[in-house]
């Protein structure tokens, strides 16, 4: 079975900001006509069986932010608050108004993945990546395949036998065998050069001084054997006997960084909690309700005036790549 599994969060903003001047009956559509419109797209690529979409929830990153202040804090700076927008549907500032408006049309993409056969996932605290991560983790389906759509590079050290990444800006998927010649040291690796690497994006700092290149070139092994930590510490010891060089004492010195990064983004160690461990039961296992609908989802389409972005006659067109996932679904809920 081929499983695709989609980033919400990341497809709903990417989806936002390109297509902002999108309106439809008065109300701003293009994140929600855009994850349509992407997805059904990459169903056609990728021919799978089963589509689930995990989701960012309530104050998700607190849990990384209360062992690690940095993370995220430029872009979440105030849980509570950003609570209560939500809440009272108030938003005073554009970014504010922003959110709310992200989180409408989030409720109406979950709308149209009810009707559509797509599975779909969010939890308090829990972030749409470590969601994606422990579902594969712990899904024991058969001979699965799984295919991660999204940009973000963190998920490229679950890359195995079984599992590749779509990004959209690539013209094919990451696995296995292309790893190296896409990011230059064998998969076994990533985790690893991320740590030292750190994320800007996540407020995650890296090792100063200590670049994936500089590693590669005084460690040319790592391209193609898999590393440890200790044994980068002690082939430094070892250069170090050689040639006095102050990157080799950086490596050294790193432990407490490295372990620090480690924790906050290690994918096989993802933060869940209990009622991730309970949701995703379900959602690998369970048979979904029998409201699957095309027509129901063509309905909907219209009444939200999604269709002016599409020519009338080509409405069904538009939804024919579901109609594999919905039989998929199908055949799945009479086991």
């Amino acid at each position: 079975m081929k499983t695709l599994l989609i980033d919400g969060q990341w497809n709903l903003k990417r989806n936002f900001y390109k297509r902002k001047s999108y309106v439809a009956k008065g109300e701003m559509c293009g994140g929600s006509f855009g994850f349509l419109d992407s997805i059904r797209g990459v169903i056609n690529r990728i021919l799978p069986d089963r589509v689930v979409v995990m989701w960012d929830g309530l104050y998700s990153g607190k849990l990384r932010y209360e062992i690690y202040r940095p993370y995220k804090a430029k872009r979440k700076k105030n849980w509570d608050k950003e609570y209560t927008t939500i809440v009272n549907e108030v938003g005073n500032t554009e970014e504010e108004q922003e959110k709310l408006e992200l989180l409408k049309q989030k409720l109406v993409i979950n709308e149209f993945l009810d009707l559509l056969g797509v599975r779909h996932l969010e939890v308090k605290y829990i972030e749409a990546d470590d969601l994606i991560a422990y579902y594969i983790l712990s899904s024991k389906i058969p001979n699965e395949e799984i295919v991660i759509y999204s940009r973000d590079d963190d998920y490229v050290q679950l890359v195995s036998e079984t599992v590749s990444i779509l990004n959209p800006d690539k013209l094919t998927l990451i696995t296995v065998e292309n790893f190296k010649n896409e990011f230059g040291f064998t998969h076994q690796n990533a985790l690893l050069l991320k740590c030292f690497k750190g994320d800007k994006s996540d407020g995650i700092e890296g090792v100063k001084g200590v670049t994936v290149k500089k590693i590669l070139e005084y460690f040319p092994n790592v391209i193609n054997e898999r590393y440890t930590y200790n044994r980068l510490v002690e082939e430094s010891y070892d250069k170090k006997r050689e040639k006095k060089i102050k990157f080799f004492d950086k490596i050294i010195d790193a432990r407490e960084v490295l372990y620090r990064n480690a924790k906050l983004i290690n994918l096989k160690k993802p933060f869940i909690n209990d009622e991730v461990k309970e949701e995703m039961l379900k959602i690998v296992y369970n048979a979904l309700e029998n409201n699957l609908s095309i027509q129901g989802a063509i309905y909907l389409f219209f009444r939200k005036g999604f269709n002016k972005f599409v020519l009338n006659e080509n409405t069904d067109i538009f939804f024919s790549s579901f109609y594999r996932i919905v039989m998929k679904e199908k055949e799945f809920n009479k086991f």
